[in-house]
Order: structure tokens, then C-alpha cells, then sequence
């Protein structure tokens, strides 16, 4: 009886280890607050805009810190500068960006202060 308790219990451990080992080695999910350089061009897109319209549209969407007074709206950054709101990524032609980067308010806050409390959206063109 105590051979087949030991028995049991070894094969539930090789079955966890096995397991787990699976599930290490399956394909990676694809980084939800990325665009890459791949999926912009798969999409075809001529800006920026549509590049986020098409592939992640809820990035557009407002969510978030907002007041009666104070209307805020997304911020979008061009390789580290500040260039306003998402009607700006219409002005950057899509075979120019490397990636798109997606923070959501809580992160943008932190990394840019408390007027970003919807979120930053930041472009970084490819260097040639």
C-alpha cells in the first residue's frame, strides 16, 4: 500500500512538472500595448491613425481621470516629444514608424504627471 501512495504521488508530480513545462514553452501572447513595425505594414495603413484605428481601436477610446471642468484627451508622443492629441497621428505616415506604444492612464501618470490620466500613445519613427 505505502509502494502505490509512492507511486501515485510520483506520477502527479511528473504530471504537474510536465505540466507546467507546456505551458513555458507555448507561443508567447502578443504584447496588447505594442504595434510593431510588422503588424502596421500587414495592415496596410497610411498613418498612424489608422494604423491604431484598424489594429487596436480601443486605444482611441476614452477611459480614465475626467471632470466637468477639464476635458482630457489622450496624449501622443513622437519619439519622446510631446505633439498634442490622436488627431496628431494622422500627420505621421505609417512607413516612417518603428513602433507604437500604448500606456494606459495609470502608467502615463506616473511617467508624465497628472494631466495624463487617459493614457499616452508613443510613436517612434525608424532611424535610418
Amino acid at each position: 500500500m505505502k509502494q502505490l501512495l509512492v507511486l501515485a504521488a510520483a506520477a502527479v508530480s511528473i504530471a504537474c512538472s510536465s505540466a507546467g513545462s507546456k505551458s513555458s514553452s507555448a507561443t508567447p501572447r502578443a504584447d496588447r500595448s505594442l504595434l510593431t513595425i510588422e503588424e502596421i505594414s500587414r495592415a496596410g495603413s497610411q498613418d498612424a491613425y489608422t494604423a491604431v484605428q484598424a489594429l487596436r481601436p480601443h486605444w482611441l477610446t476614452k477611459r480614465g481621470v475626467s471632470s466637468v471642468n477639464l476635458s482630457e484627451t489622450i496624449k501622443i508622443y513622437l519619439d519622446g516629444n510631446l505633439m498634442g492629441g490622436p488627431e496628431f497621428l494622422r500627420q505621421i505616415t505609417a512607413n516612417s514608424i518603428s513602433t507604437i506604444r500604448h500606456l494606459d492612464g495609470l502608467e502615463a501618470t506616473q511617467r508624465y504627471g497628472l494631466d495624463h490620466g487617459v493614457g499616452a500613445i508613443l510613436v517612434f519613427t525608424r532611424r535610418n
